[in-house]
């Protein structure tokens, strides 16, 4: 059975097609920024990241570079928590934040237990493959 058909748009938010980036979805409440590490000081500053959402760092840890590592979490300011692991967990290349484009999420919207994460991305967050695979 196919899926239904849908438009994903991607704003390149500084001008660099591999910077800070901000997709949503036609007809979806959901915005997602998608930055490299490397840029989070710009991505820091997006109002996005002041939201309560869901976020998925990614990257190799040293002597594993056959699968990568995924480190997902949730916030009520996501920023904050990102800006945590930026200074403490070094993995980590590239993230992907989730939020809503009308602050519509409140923690108990996205509260799940650590081994049920892949699977409420995959039932809230249809979005989440589409970026990261």
């Amino acid at each position: 059975m196919a899926a239904d058909p849908f438009t994903i748009r991607i704003f390149v938010a500084d001008g660099d097609p591999e910077g800070v980036r901000l997709v949503d979805r036609m007809n979806w409440t959901g915005v997602g920024v998608v930055f490299p590490r490397e840029q989070w000081a710009a991505a820091r500053q997006r109002a996005e990241l002041g939201r309560t959402g869901v976020y998925v760092l990614v990257g190799y840890k040293e002597g594993d570079k056959d699968l990568p590592t995924l480190y997902i979490g949730e916030g009520d300011v996501v920023r904050d928590r990102i800006e945590s692991h930026f200074q403490k967990k070094d993995f980590w290349t590239q993230g992907y934040v989730f939020v809503t484009s009308n602050s519509g999420l409140n923690k108990a919207h996205i509260s799940c237990d650590n081994e049920y994460w892949p699977t409420c991305a995959d039932e809230y967050w249809p979005t989440l493959r589409c970026l990261i695979c």
